[in-house]
């Protein structure tokens, strides 16, 4: 007798195979929508914060002496460490300011501040703040002609080279590629002391709490020592 053994393999259900189909396809399509999104944010919602940074320093240098007064040259150094160019503001408020908010209110874009520290007979922690403003003689073209007036060191354009005409000279045309850096430099004839210098850089601004601000400062000294601290009242 011949026996034949015959395997039967059976399938599976068209319609379960379709159902794990679906879903493969529904997972992909999640996976890369998650994905998509993912990268939209860190291109387009964190590109200022992740690739927009400008690296500032302050550095001072005594040139010479005249009776008792030392010149001294300050120079800011900016340098665009980040992926996009980065502009000088224009956008000034309806106070004619272009940052106001207190106490560290800016008429340029490039603002440098200098202030005194004054003696003291005892310890003291303080910060830039409590300073007393320094208040000098100044000789200036904010425009196109020379102007000599009493002010305070708090508005100093450091980027006074690159005042547009067009603006009125009131504005500056300026800006860093990425990878750029520019070094300009305040000469001032101060006292012999201890002072200090805020440097303020102001970028766009598209509305409050949503701008491009940076400053740093430091301290220094001027003329030979032993150092005398400038007078309380700030005067050089």
């Amino acid at each position: 007798m011949r026996i034949s053994l015959i395997t039967v393999t059976q399938r599976p259900e068209t319609g379960n195979m379709k159902q794990y189909v679906d879903l493969a396809i529904s997972v992909l399509t999640l996976v890369t929508l998650a994905s998509g999104l993912y990268f939209a944010l860190r291109r387009f919602g964190l590109k200022r914060e992740r690739f927009t940074c400008l690296r500032m320093a302050i550095d001072a240098r005594s040139i010479c002496e005249a009776r008792d007064l030392v010149l001294v040259a300050l120079t800011v150094h900016l340098e665009n460490k980040g992926d996009n160019r980065i502009n000088a503001r224009h956008q000034r408020g309806k106070d004619g300011y272009l940052y106001s908010v207190r106490p560290d209110v800016c008429l340029h874009a490039g603002t440098l501040k200098i202030r005194a520290v004054p003696q003291e007979t005892e310890p003291v922690l303080f910060d830039w703040y409590s300073l007393p403003p320094l208040r000098v003689t100044t000789r200036l073209v904010p425009e196109d002609q020379l102007v000599v007036a009493e002010a305070d060191l708090e508005q100093i354009n450091y980027l006074d080279q690159f005042q547009d005409p067009e603006a009125g000279y009131k504005e500056v045309d300026f800006w860093l590629e990425p990878r750029d850096s520019y070094d300009p430099t305040v000469s001032a004839w101060l006292r012999p002391g201890v002072y200090a210098a805020k440097a303020i850089f102001l970028g766009p601004m598209s509305k409050h709490g949503e701008e491009e601000y940076w400053s740093c400062h430091s301290l220094f000294t001027v003329g030979a020592p032993p150092w005398r601290c400038a007078p309380a009242l700030g005067t050089a």
